[in-house]
């Protein structure tokens, strides 16, 4: 059945809006692309018949369906976006209002769109948005808007009815990658570059750009080395697209990299950064205020403890050394739990705070490392300074043996996780929480061990100064080395989603048929549990659409697939042959 409802997302839909106002010269096409469907599931359903089966025919579009365009904008890039207006449009009628939306369109504004698709009773089903659009009432503009499943995962294509010739692919054939990286800019197109791809059995050092107002993709200016295992993170210096961070990691035949540069979209240039750090690999890179943190790493022979902060300058980009790690670390995670402050004139101010969870304290093979355990497991980073917090389950005991083992098991530590901060808005004051997924640990003797994927998902919570206690559930997906991102949801919502591309369970990464592309959504939650007698935090892989997670028109394997998120919590799946979209949940 889920296997029916993927397939059976198609509609063609597009408005045309032409230009009335004196001296305009442009015309505003905004063309809604919908997801694939393959054997044609919709075309004779009927609403209004029950199925006999008793199928559910939810995500088939119908005539009873409305299209919600919202629309924002700002004259400035450095401003946010503010409320401008919206238009209710039905599927039976898409033509109308024409005059009335381009009239509210003003040359020299950037523009944002995002289109909720709902039922005759109100249920959103699609979304889909794109951000940074110029007005200037001189070109044609002919901009697609790819819509998703709400919360799900749908390949992008920009024709459905051709999708073979047609979706989005990466530079990655069928056999599959590893270690590429990848982040969206901040008009709204994402960058992808390096990897090692199973089909040229070589590092990578191809760079593209896929193009999501035209649902295409442009090869720009290669890495100035064959890269994997690299960091690659936003740098917003105030331009239109923001700059991009991109280096360290392995080159040929394992060699370290120390060389970071900072490429500029618009220029297709890149800019060598002097930041000073050895020749490392398996480093995190997180944004922070339009800032870049690289957190860590290993070289050869020690794990750095350094924390670098890049930032944009009049004079391009500049790096300050941040704060010291009590523990040097690689193949770790990293989450922003920033303190964010708006004062009663509006003015934020960030200040940057990142924790630092697991990893392992050398480089070697998989299955070989030696995991960060004991009271440095997590470390909070703060400007100048890394304290420990002490990590336990609700009842006090570390009982999945984190950070600290017994006389019958070491501690397992967890070695290369995805960690996300989620913001739970549903209370009076928000809370921020770290969804902790995937990874593997350390099972048996520290003399005898052997290595298992993490089976548990973790909440992290703090509790009192210098402490975070853990909820743990457990998934039915498990990842040895899993991207994920915080998927956009409404504000003051009991629920909210972490969009994960897990790729393979097996922690080698050298086989190339390992496993299929596995990709789900983990919803967070605030729970009473009756046996503790307290409100808990609960992790759970919502069920997808898509059959057993997978796609299973491709066969390509990602060991370590990224993902990228852009302004109106889209995340987008690469590092197979296609691109992956997932609905946001919200208006931003």
């Amino acid at each position: 059945m889920k296997r029916l409802l993927f397939l059976s997302l198609a509609f063609a839909l597009a408005f045309l809006f032409a230009a009335c106002d004196s001296g305009n010269t442009g015309d505003f096409k905004i063309t809604l692309k919908l997801p694939i469907d393959y054997e044609g599931n919709c075309q004779d359903y009927n609403e209004d018949e029950e199925d006999s089966e008793g199928n559910d025919y939810t995500y088939c579009i119908n005539e009873s369906d409305q299209v919600l365009l919202s629309i924002y904008s700002k004259s400035e890039i450095k401003d946010d976006y503010v409320y401008a207006d919206r238009k209710l449009i039905k599927v039976a009628s898409n033509s109308g209002g024409k005059e009335e939306f381009i009239r509210s369109l003003k040359k020299g504004t950037y523009y944002r769109f995002f289109v909720e698709v709902t039922n005759k009773n109100e249920k959103l089903k699609l979304t889909g948005g794109i951000d940074g659009i110029y007005y200037d009432d001189k070109n044609n503009y002919d901009v697609d808007i790819f819509l998703s499943a709400v919360g799900d995962f749908v390949r992008v294509v920009s024709d459905r009815t051709n999708a073979d010739s047609n979706s989005l692919e990466s530079y990655f054939d069928d056999e599959g990658s590893k270690g590429s990286a990848a982040v969206a800019l901040k008009d709204g197109n994402i960058y992808m570059a390096g990897g090692y791809g199973f089909d040229e059995d070589s590092v990578m050092k191809k760079a593209v750009v896929f193009n999501m107002k035209g649902i295409s993709k442009k090869d720009v200016k290669n890495l100035p080395a064959k890269l994997y295992d690299h960091v690659a993170a936003l740098l917003d210096d105030g331009s239109e697209t923001g700059k991009v961070v991109v280096g360290l990691g392995m080159g040929e035949e394992d060699e370290l990299n120390g060389s970071v540069w900072v490429y500029d979209p618009k220029s297709d240039k890149y800019d060598v950064l002097a930041l000073g750090a050895s020749p490392m690999t398996k480093a995190k890179a997180i944004t922070i205020d339009g800032s870049v943190y690289i957190v860590g790493g290993c070289t050869e022979s020690a794990a750095s403890k350094t924390v670098y902060k890049i930032s944009a300058g009049e004079n391009g980009a500049y790096v300050e050394k941040f704060a010291e790690l009590n523990e040097g670390r690689c193949n770790h995670a990293v989450a922003d739990v920033s303190i964010v402050n708006v004062d009663e004139n509006g003015v934020k101010t960030v200040t940057p705070r990142l924790m630092v969870i697991g990893g392992s304290t050398n480089y070697k093979p998989e299955g070989k490392e030696t995991p960060v355990v004991g009271a440095n497991f997590v470390e909070l980073v703060t400007k100048g300074a890394s304290k420990p917090l002490s990590v336990a389950a609700r009842n006090g005991v570390d009982d999945s043996k984190l950070a600290t083992g017994d006389e019958s098991s070491a501690a397992t530590g967890l070695i290369s996780p995805a960690a996300v901060s989620v913001v739970m808005d549903d209370r009076e004051e928000n809370e921020t929480v770290v969804a902790v997924l995937g990874g593997y640990l350390r099972s048996g003797d520290v003399d005898d061990a052997s290595w298992v994927t993490n089976p548990n998902l973790f909440v992290f919570s703090e509790k009192g100064e210098n402490a975070l206690v853990y909820d743990s559930n457990s998934t039915p997906n498990e990842c040895s080395r899993p991207s994920a991102a915080l998927l956009g949801s409404e504000d003051k919502n009991v629920l909210k989603y972490v969009a994960v591309n897990c790729g393979t369970k097996d922690i080698d990464r050298t086989s190339r048929y390992a496993s299929d592309q596995i990709v789900f959504v983990l919803q967070v939650k605030r729970v009473k549990d009756s046996d503790l007698g307290m409100e808990v935090f609960s992790s759970s892989v919502k069920d997808t659409l898509m059959n057993e997670n997978k796609d299973q028109d491709s066969s390509a394997v990602i060991s370590d697939g990224p993902v990228a998120v852009d302004a109106l919590g889209q995340v987008f799946m690469l590092g197979g042959k296609y691109v992956y979209q997932v609905g946001s949940y919200a208006v931003p």
